[in-house]
């Protein structure tokens, strides 16, 4: 009776649990809802020109550059191993080759600015320029003390390159300037005492008449300072035009010494009496003294001598005066005059000097001849306890 009891309750509660296991069981899975279609993407790239088959595509507008040649496989490229254009060729500045000779070294740029050489000549004129300068002052004021006389010449004749130095130092002169400064002050320096002996030899020399008018030392002072600023200034002018080469400066200052020479020997020989010889001498050097200036100044600007061509220039002016002398040997036992023949001795000095000039006129100059420089050097530099020192420095 109890097993039964026992029994029925464990159905009854068998029975509970799968009533309430199929309460809590999930519904079944309903399906989607049927979706929509995606709708197509937009068209994005072009279609092809032709979308058929077997027809061909048109051609591009530009055609395509061709594709550079593949060099195969072993074999090297086009072009390989052989020099670049213009290899083994000379860079600009260089002249050509020769055929069996070593080529030529490449010609350096001229230098724009002056040498010291340059300077060095230009202080010694100037010196010389600064002295003169003194002379000229110690006459006009009528110094006649030695010791007081004196003052002026020196300080000028030191004053005048340092002024040059400052002047070089704040604005460095071009090439040929200097020299050619140097080289006016001479030469304007020689025509103011050229001016002044032309007149002393015209009033009489050194017998003068009473009223001969000849010209005092002042006056003779005044003229070669004079004309030694004014060739200065005209030297700076030729300078900054041309920019000369030494050797032509020196070319025109020989020019003015072949003049002198064909000039005075011509207008002594050319004068009617031998008493007026002095005077013909003097005009006529005068002359040619200023065409021979001309002359070269002129010729200068187009050509250049070297030095050694300017030395048989010389040599060949003074063998044809020599050569020409011979014909003094017709005047013995003769009434002609003798003096005429120095229009001979003129005349064969200018003869040589143009021989000379043409077969020289190629002349070059040996390298250890090409430049120069000077045996010393002149500075200034300021001195600390005010003013400037000058110093002088010797390859000696």
């Amino acid at each position: 009776m109890r097993t039964s009891a026992v029994f029925g309750a464990g159905l009854g509660v068998l029975l509970l649990s799968a009533s309430t296991s199929s309460a809590q069981a999930p519904p079944p899975q309903q399906p989607y809802p049927p979706q929509p279609a995606p709708a197509p993407y937009p068209q994005q790239y072009p279609q092809p020109a032709q979308p058929y088959p077997g027809q061909p595509y048109p051609a591009p507008a530009q055609p395509y550059p061709a594709p550079y040649p593949q060099p195969q496989y072993g074999q090297p490229p086009p072009g390989y191993g052989q020099p670049p254009p213009g290899y083994g060729q000379p860079p600009p500045g260089y002249p050509p080759p020769v055929p069996g000779q070593p080529p030529a070294p490449a010609t350096p740029p001229v230098n724009q600015y002056r040498s010291p050489g340059e300077m060095a000549y230009l202080y010694g004129v100037g010196i010389a320029y600064g002295a003169g300068t003194g002379i000229w002052l110690d006459s006009l004021a009528g110094v006649s003390d030695p010791g007081i006389g004196i003052i002026a010449p020196v300080a000028f004749g030191i004053a005048m390159p340092v002024a040059t130095y400052i002047w070089d130092a704040n604005d460095e002169l071009g090439r040929g300037v200097p020299s050619s400064i140097a080289t006016g002050l001479l030469l304007g320096g020689v025509e103011g005492m050229a001016v002044s002996g032309l007149q002393w030899q015209l009033t009489g020399g050194v017998n003068p008449g009473p009223n001969s008018g000849q010209w005092g030392f002042p006056t003779w002072s005044t003229l070669t300072f004079l004309g030694a600023t004014g060739g200065g200034i005209g030297g700076f002018a030729f300078g900054e035009w041309v920019h000369p080469d030494p050797k032509g400066l020196a070319f025109i200052s020989s020019g003015a010494g072949w003049g002198s020479l064909f000039g005075g020997m011509l207008g002594a020989g050319g004068a009617s009496d031998p008493k007026y010889s002095g005077n013909g001498a003097a005009i006529g050097g005068f002359i040619s003294y200023n065409a021979g200036i001309a002359a070269t100044g002129f010729i200068s600007l187009g050509y250049t001598p070297s030095w050694e061509a300017l030395k048989y220039m010389w040599l060949g002016d003074v063998l044809g005066t020599v050569a020409t002398t011979p014909v003094y040997l017709f005047y013995i036992n003769s009434n002609n005059t003798a003096q005429h023949g120095l229009i001979a001795n003129a005349l064969g000095g200018l003869a040589g000097l143009g021989i000379a000039a043409a077969l020289t006129a190629n002349l070059q100059d040996s390298p250890s001849t090409a430049s120069w420089t000077p045996p010393f050097t002149v500075a200034a530099m300021p001195n600390p306890n005010g003013g400037a020192t000058l110093t002088a420095s010797g390859m000696w």
